[in-house]
């Protein structure tokens, strides 16, 4: 026995070193909380961060919460996976998180302060991280006060987790406006790690345990298939690795000691993703034309794009950039100079809906910025339906018909009624 303790140490001690200073997002829901593991789980998660990680933990509270709701016989209500909060439910959200926060909060304030960590250095701290936006209204759904996050305030984590605390992130998110949102936690995990650039984003489920071995995301949807029982947690880490998060691993509960010997051991003992990046950015090619209306078709259906035959795109294909990845084209955008005018369109901007939120936006952006800045261009506009706000978060400022060149103000159609934005370059 103290044999097998002792080489333990020796295959961990390179570990401990290596994640001395690293972040860690990780993230449970309501069931691991409810199961009779958590507090040794707690334990460990003081003794990660006595070892020299940074750790951030994300908790949500769905099995609670429905618990609640079964007992005074309200409704659940749940479209696609989405839970409908309705006023009564978003109280009882706040009642139950909050009472958790509190059990958790106390749960690792005693694991800080006793054998085997005993660091009053160490602080656990919750607080108002999340700003969130309302989900709306989906095929006639409206989710009331379900939302989905904004923005997550990573500085003030960071400097939190800096100066040796433990931060606790509920699933709830708050609007500029006051209002309360609930939110999935494994989205406000993703956008945690996202926006911390967490070396790991780690998910501890109450489920039986998936194998040990290294998943990509190229070969993701392989392993959803053969786990259908997990699918739902296995949607939103291939969502993570799509938005940017490097390296996600899964640890089961009905794993003794998951965290430490999948942290600490060479092979590790749980499932672990990574987001092998095969994507690159490039001029479109006449070979792309397929592609780009396979992306755009659907936003062209839905109003979003004006329709563009395939015949305009092949014309126009050097005007295009796009992103692509592993052979899929998943962005697109195109810039029209006016070189007498000195100004450029920024048009057909698109990003595939299985990608959103890994920035992709901003870097045709910022690769068309750079191209209207090589010709010489002084400005660029953008006419828009539904992405008002995300130009001119970026600098883009409204503008007039009679803003526009003479040879785009005759073909403005006054039916579509996009609004004209304007950047200076």
């Amino acid at each position: 026995m103290k044999n097998r303790h002792i080489d333990f140490f020796r295959e961990a001690a390179p570990y401990i070193h290596l994640h001395s200073g690293k972040t860690f997002v990780i993230a449970f829901a309501g069931k691991v909380i409810e199961d009779d593991s958590f507090y040794r789980i707690i334990q460990d998660i003081a003794i990660l961060s006595a070892l020299g990680a940074r750790i951030v933990l994300v908790f949500g509270a769905r099995s609670q919460v429905d618990k609640h709701l079964h007992s005074i016989n309200h409704k659940i209500q749940l479209v696609n996976d989405m839970r409908v909060t309705d006023e009564v439910t978003l109280s009882i959200a706040k009642e139950t998180i909050g009472a958790l926060r509190i059990e958790i909060e106390n749960r690792l304030s005693h694991a800080l302060s006793t054998p085997p960590v005993i660091n009053e250095s160490l602080g656990v701290i919750s607080g108002n991280f999340v700003t969130a936006k309302p989900y709306g209204i989906h095929n006639g759904t409206d989710y009331q006060h379900t939302g989905t996050v904004r923005k997550i305030n990573a500085r003030l984590i960071q400097q939190l987790i800096d100066s040796g605390n433990i931060v606790l992130v509920s699933s709830l998110g708050f609007s500029p406006t006051g209002e309360i949102f609930n939110l999935r936690y494994e989205d406000v995990a993703s956008f945690t790690a996202k926006a911390l650039q967490a070396d790991k984003l780690i998910f501890i489920h109450a489920d039986a345990a998936t194998p040990t071995t290294d998943v990509d995301l190229q070969h993701i949807d392989e392993f959803i298939q053969t786990h259908p029982e997990q699918q739902r947690l296995l949607m939103h880490i291939k969502k993570a690795l799509q938005n940017g998060v490097q390296r996600v691993h899964l640890v089961s509960t009905e794993t003794p000691d998951g965290l430490f010997l999948e942290l600490y051991t060479r092979d590790g003992i749980g499932t672990m993703f990574n987001a092998s990046l095969y994507e690159n950015s490039r001029k479109a090619k006449i070979e792309d034309v397929s592609g780009i209306i396979e992306l755009i078709e659907p936003l062209e259906k839905s109003g979003v794009l004006i329709k563009r035959s395939r015949e305009q795109l092949e014309l126009e294909i050097d005007k295009f950039s796009i992103i692509e990845r592993d052979g899929k084209i998943i962005a697109c955008a195109a810039l029209y100079p006016l070189l007498d005018k000195k100004m450029g369109e920024l048009a057909c901007l698109a990003v595939h809906p299985d990608y959103k939120g890994g920035e992709r936006g901003d870097r045709l952006l910022k690769l068309i910025t750079c191209e209207a800045l090589e010709k010489h261009l002084t400005k660029l506009f953008v006419l828009t339906t539904q992405s008002i706000d995300w130009f001119k978060e970026r600098g883009f400022q409204t503008g007039e018909i009679n803003d526009l060149p003479e040879k785009k103000k005759a073909l403005y159609n006054f039916q579509r009624n996009s609004k004209i934005l304007i950047k200076d370059l």
